[in-house]
């Protein structure tokens, strides 16, 4: 096989805690095709040792959401992301068990297979397919979307890691474990957040959640209100009848507070039109109003207010109080199938 073809396997450490007969079945399927240098690295420097003296081999990804964003991260800062296109074989490193939906999220939204050695087979093929990219003012990078408000989990505090999370390595691929979820409060979270330099909420308009996604594609929460009155996520798939995006944008959804009513925003502006309160209509049955929801399109998103913490894909972060991101199209490429 050529050198071309050769493979440097970067192997996460929590995905082999977490799921090593996944990463068995990814590793033989790889080993079997292809000369592969196997690397588990022990920390970031690690890591980025291993990525400067690959050579010519191809960078298969066998982890989950955070081993993946920190390959991203390192090539980018070298400066070789966008000539390097990944195979990835998704593993889903969480400590807890999680919902079937929940733990293949991430294959899903790159359409890749959930199966290791189909995913492993897609790593090993000819098809690439362009990505966007959110990067933030710090250098981190999200892949397909940041979540803030309702539903973020806490960011792990740094005496919780342990040892482990104090060596480096694993506590960069393991945020994800810490599962406890942000409150929104009674009043909802004031923040602003302003899309390519327009305000499109500020902190007299209490919002539920803010989303940031890559593509139409992604996941996109909407919510309702259950009985008692308290929010709650639903994960829909966003409505196929919304115009066609500007290329190179990113789609900013904004869910505003059930208690605080609409923005008050140009008619342009696409969001959900409200139900009138119980009785206004004459219905008594009627439920209580949904939230308002706002979407736009942009290519530089601003959010700043008080502390809150935000999840790119699955990695929480925080707290923070302001934080920009910026999408670049096509800035990473992915072997996907070549049915996609």
């Amino acid at each position: 096989m050529s050198a071309e073809r050769a493979l440097l396997v970067i192997t996460d450490p929590a995905a082999r805690s977490a799921d090593g007969e996944s990463v068995r079945v990814a590793l033989d399927v790889l080993r079997a095709a292809a000369p592969a240098k196997i690397v588990v690295p022990t920390d970031s420097a690690d890591l980025e040792r291993a990525l400067a003296r690959r050579g010519r081999r191809r960078v298969v990804v066998v982890a989950g959401d955070g081993g993946l964003h920190t390959v991203v991260r390192l090539l980018d800062r070298a400066g070789e992301l966008a000539g390097t296109p990944l195979g990835v074989v998704p593993v889903d490193t969480r400590a807890l068990p999680a919902a079937a939906d929940d733990a293949h999220a991430m294959a899903h939204a790159l359409g890749l297979p959930s199966e290791p050695a189909k995913a492993a087979r897609v790593a090993l093929g000819e098809h690439e397919r362009p990505h966007d990219l959110l990067c933030d003012d710090l250098g981190g990078v999200a892949l397909r979307s940041v979540r803030i408000g309702n539903g973020v989990r806490a960011a792990r505090p740094a005496a919780a890691a342990g040892l482990v999370g104090r060596r480096g390595w694993r506590s960069i691929w393991d945020r994800a474990a810490h599962t406890v979820t942000a409150a929104v409060g009674p009043a909802g979270h004031r923040l602003r957040v302003e899309a390519d330099g327009r305000v499109i909420a500020d902190v007299d308009q209490p919002v539920l959640s803010v989303h940031v996604g890559c593509d139409d594609r992604d996941i996109c929460p909407a919510v309702s209100v259950n009985g008692s009155g308290s929010p709650s996520v639903i994960m829909q798939e966003r409505s196929a009848n919304i115009a066609e995006p500007a290329v190179g944008t990113a789609t900013v959804l904004v869910t505003a507070y059930p208690s605080a009513g609409r923005f008050g925003l140009p008619a342009q502006t696409r969001g959900t039109a409200a139900r009138p309160a119980p009785g206004d209509d004459g219905d008594p049955d009627a439920g209580p109003p949904p939230a308002a929801h706002l979407e736009v399109r942009a290519r530089e998103i601003t959010v700043c207010g008080p502390d809150f913490t935000y999840e790119a894909d699955n990695q929480a972060t925080g707290p923070v109080r302001l934080r920009t991101w910026t999408l670049r199209p096509g800035a990473w490429r992915l072997y996907v199938p070549a049915s996609s």
